[in-house]
C-alpha cells in the first residue's frame, strides 16, 4: 500500500511504528488559510507507476490527479474516492458571487473535472446525496461506502467536568459544541449569526468552537458571555472527551461528501444539529438524532437548536444505537479492499 500526497516538495514522511512512509510531491497551497494543496506532480506518480506497478490506483482528488489517472494503462484499476464535491462547496458558490464571466468560467471548470472522471472503473462516495450528484451528472460505476469510525476514541463516555472547567465551561449547564474547519464552505458564517440568538435562549445553553481556518480570527475575536473559543485542539483524547462531554454537537455544511464530525458526535453518545443538507444532514436524518434547519438561516438554527435541547436525552438514546452498528475504519478499508479486487479480478 503506496500514498502520495502533495507536499513542499518531493520527499518521505516517515511515520513509524511500522507504518508505510507517505511519498510527497510537489504541491501548490491554496485557500485563504492555506491549509491545503493541490497536487502539481504527476512525474512523482509516474515513478512510483513505474517502480511499484499497482494493481489499483486511487485519486483522492478531483482535479489534476484525475486528469492524469485518465493516463494509466487499462490494467490498471483506476479508482476515485469523492471527497470533496467542488462543484457545490467552491465552484458554485464563486460563480454566484456577481460577475457574469464567473459563471463561464465555473461551467468550462466543471465539464474538465467531470470528464475527467468518467473514464474512471470505479467511483466511491461516501454518501447518497453525493452519489445522486454523480450520476445525474452522467458518472458511470458510483458506488456508497461509508467513512469508518475509530471506536477507541469516539463512544459514549461519562462527562468530563475537570476538562470542562479548564476551558472556562460550567458543567452543570448545557454545552453546544462547533468542532471542525472553520472556512467558508463549512457554512461557518451561518453559525456567526446565529451565535447571539443561541446564546439568548432561556436554558442558557454555552457554547464552544474549536478549530481552525479563514474565520479563525472573527471567532476568537467574538466576546459573549457563556461562549469560549478553544482554538485548535492537538490533542485527541481532549477532542473526544470534550463531543462525549458536550450536549449537542453543532453542524453547519449544507455540502459535506459525508460530515465525519456529525459521526464522531453520533458515535460519543451526542444528538446533532445540522443544516439540512448534504452528507452530514443525511445522518441526522436517518438516524433521528437531533434537528435540522434549512442551510444558511440564521433564524432557523436558533430554533432547531431551540427545539433539539429539551430533547438530548432522547438524542442521545438514538445516537448510542446509531454508533453501536456503525462499522470501524478497519471494516471499510477491509470492503473496500475486497471489493476492488473483486472489480480487478473480474476483469482478467
Amino acid at each position: 500500500y503506496i500514498v502520495l500526497g502533495p507536499g513542499a516538495g518531493r520527499g518521505r514522511l516517515e511515520l513509524g511504528d511500522g507504518c508505510p512512509p507517505i511519498h510527497t510531491g510537489i504541491g501548490i497551497p491554496y485557500g485563504k488559510s492555506q491549509n491545503y494543496r493541490i497536487l502539481v506532480d504527476p512525474w512523482a506518480a509516474d515513478r512510483i507507476v513505474r517502480e511499484e506497478h499497482p494493481s489499483i490506483v486511487e485519486i483522492g482528488d478531483p482535479w489534476l490527479s484525475a486528469r492524469w489517472a485518465g493516463k494509466l494503462p487499462r490494467k490498471i484499476l483506476r479508482t476515485s474516492f469523492w471527497h470533496s464535491d467542488p462543484h457545490t462547496a467552491y465552484l458554485e458558490p464563486w460563480a454566484r458571487q456577481g460577475r457574469p464571466w464567473r459563471k463561464l468560467l465555473s461551467r468550462q471548470i466543471l465539464s474538465l473535472v467531470d470528464s475527467w472522471h468518467r473514464h474512471f472503473d470505479l467511483i466511491w462516495c461516501a454518501s447518497e446525496w453525493v452519489a445522486s450528484l454523480l450520476r445525474a451528472r452522467g458518472y458511470p460505476n458510483v458506488e456508497i461506502i461509508r467513512f469508518g469510525i475509530d471506536k477507541t476514541l469516539f463512544h459514549p463516555k461519562p462527562k468530563s467536568p475537570e476538562l470542562l472547567k479548564r476551558f472556562g465551561l460550567d458543567p452543570d449547564r448545557p454545552l453546544l459544541l462547533y468542532a471542525g474547519r472553520l472556512d467558508i464552505e463549512k457554512g461557518v458564517s451561518v453559525l456567526m449569526d446565529a451565535l447571539p440568538g443561541i446564546l439568548s435562549l432561556k436554558s442558557r445553553p454555552q457554547v464552544m468552537v474549536t478549530g481552525r481556518g479563514e474565520w479563525e480570527q472573527t471567532f476568537q475575536s467574538f466576546q459573549a458571555e457563556n461562549y469560549v473559543y478553544g482554538g485548535f485542539l492537538e490533542n485527541r483524547e481532549d477532542l473526544s472527551n470534550l463531543v462525549a462531554s458536550s450536549d449537542l454537537l453543532l453542524a453547519t455544511c449544507a455540502v459535506e461528501t459525508f460530515g465525519l464530525s456529525v459521526l464522531e458526535g453520533l458515535c460519543s453518545g451526542i444528538g446533532v444539529v445540522s443544516a439540512n443538507g448534504g452528507g452530514g444532514g443525511e445522518q441526522v436524518r436517518q438516524s433521528g438524532a437531533g434537528e435540522l434547519f434549512a442551510p444558511g438561516s440564521a433564524s432557523e438554527f436558533v430554533k432547531a437548536v431551540e427545539r433539539a435541547l429539551p430533547r438530548t436525552t432522547e438524542f442521545a438514546a438514538k445516537a448510542v444505537s446509531w454508533g453501536q452498528a456503525w462499522p470501524t475504519w478497519n471494516d471499510m478499508f477491509a470492503h473496500q479492499t475486497s471489493r476492488c479486487l473483486e472489480i480487478q479480478n473480474g476483469r482478467f
